[in-house]
């Protein structure tokens, strides 16, 4: 039998459409192309159409079990609601051996036909079987290849930051194939940020948007924003993936409120303030430091609470920093250094800049030649060898390029807040302590000999 063409009578027809992302973004691969053939086909043969079944962004590479529409379909098979199963070629219905004899035998078993609309195969002939086969092994091996490929370009298109899809997030736009910033809804974000570590309530922070902003983000979004690393410029785990709209220490200082208002400590809330929460590195092996409170009491029935800063690892005893310090100490020490931190800060960056920046580097041209680098892997006409060794020279050009724009738009830091400032920190409370520091720190090591090394934060 012939499974191409029906003229027993009037057949039950299901259609079948089917396109992966990766075939999406490569080739543009249309559902509604897919339909519209088979509605045209269904109807000059005289078939009875029962239903129309897509998956959309499912690959055949992946079991049939994992997809929505196909296991619709199976299920109308098995409650004998169909006759016959069309599709326009045989990879919209699998690119996999297995599977594919494993569905065929529950068409067997329930005598569904099935008709490639646009290709002949003839399944009753053992050349026509083997001719089935080699086009099945063909097909798989060609998506898999293709699918190495794509997330190999995808990889490399996020490293240097171009977006692969066309969503993005409040306080960005997509142009040039990159996330930008789009200014008026950066100012919502920016809003956002202030206002909730103003008031420490989404509820309160989402009024106050609604307000001036005329925008309604709810508690349960807003919270997904405040966390949102985008923010800070890093996303897939890239630092610098996209422009900042928040500084760092402004998006850390949110999340530490989030996370102290969550936390539930017997029903009561602590009255200890961690001034450096966050900012704090271990020197071995570079995690955040975390914190830990141990009261003792005077002899005079007096208590003093005394907090500490140590390597969370070491506790699990997957580092060697055995070293852990005073809150009080560390307090001391940076203020005594401050003014020294600031000034080594500008000679730094005064050297850095002097030494002048290498104006050769055509950006507009490197990406011009990695998107060509693109195209010419993606066709086969490079290896993955050829590819990532001038992909890397490529990168590493624009990297160069990016760190030399980047020195060259940094200003010293202004050092008028030094003056009479311990006269003024001494009038702080512990919450305004704390928020000075979020704001002026970048981080501050803790090295194996118990050394601090401190960077900050360009005011």
């Amino acid at each position: 039998m012939k499974t191409k063409r029906i003229d027993n009578g009037i057949k039950r027809a299901a259609l079948y459409a089917r396109v992966s992302t990766e075939e999406q973004a490569m080739h543009g691969v249309s559902l509604d192309a897919q339909k519209e053939r088979l509605i045209q086909y269904a109807t000059e043969n005289g078939l009875s159409i029962v239903d129309v079944y897509v998956d959309e962004g499912i690959s055949a590479r992946k079991r049939y079990t994992r997809r929505a529409a196909f296991m619709r379909m199976l299920e109308d098979v098995k409650a004998k609601k169909i006759d016959v199963v069309l599709f326009i070629k045989l990879d919209r219905w699998f690119r996999n051996i297995a599977d594919y004899y494993e569905v065929q035998a529950i068409l067997d078993k329930y005598r569904v036909q099935w008709i490639a609309t646009e290709e002949d195969y003839d399944t009753t002939t053992a050349n026509g079987r083997l001719a089935l086969n080699i086009k099945l092994a063909i097909a798989q091996d060609e998506s898999d290849r293709t699918s190495e490929r794509i997330k190999f370009v995808f990889q490399n298109m996020v490293k240097e930051g171009r977006v692969i899809s066309g969503s993005t997030t409040l306080g960005y736009r997509i142009e040039n194939k990159r996330v930008v910033i789009n200014e008026s809804d950066a100012e919502i974000v920016r809003s956002m940020f202030d206002k909730y570590i103003d008031c420490r309530s989404m509820k309160a922070t989402s009024r106050y948007i609604l307000e001036k902003h005329k925008r309604n983000i709810d508690v349960k979004s807003m919270k997904r924003m405040l966390s949102n690393t985008w923010y800070i410029g890093e996303a897939y785990g890239i630092k610098d993936w996209c422009p900042k709209i928040i500084d760092k220490n402004v998006f850390d200082l949110a999340n530490q409120i989030i996370d102290v208002r969550s936390a539930r400590y017997d029903g009561t809330r602590s009255d200890r303030v961690y001034l450096f929460t966050g900012l704090v590195f271990c020197g071995c092996c570079g995690r955040r430091m975390t914190t830990y409170a141990c009261t003792n009491s005077k002899p005079n029935g007096e208590k003093h609470t005394y907090i500490y800063y140590r390597c969370p690892a070491h506790t699990m005893r997957t580092c060697d920093m055995s070293k852990q310090i005073n809150q009080d100490t560390l307090e001391e020490w940076i203020c005594e250094n401050l003014k020294t931190i600031v000034e080594e800060y500008n000679i730094s960056l005064k050297s850095k800049q002097k030494r002048g920046i290498k104006k050769s580097i055509d950006v507009p041209k490197i990406i011009a030649k990695i998107e060509k680098l693109k195209d010419l892997y993606l066709n086969d006409l490079l290896t993955r060898e050829m590819y990532e060794r001038d992909y890397t020279a490529l990168s590493s050009l624009l990297k160069e390029a990016e760190l030399d724009e980047r020195v060259e738009e940094q200003k010293p830091i202004d050092t008028s807040f030094l003056k009479g400032f311990r006269e003024t920190y001494i009038t702080l409370d512990a919450e305004a302590k704390k928020a000075f520091w979020s704001r002026v720190i970048k981080k501050i090591v803790v090295t194996e000999t118990g050394d601090l090394i401190a960077s900050l934060n360009q005011l």
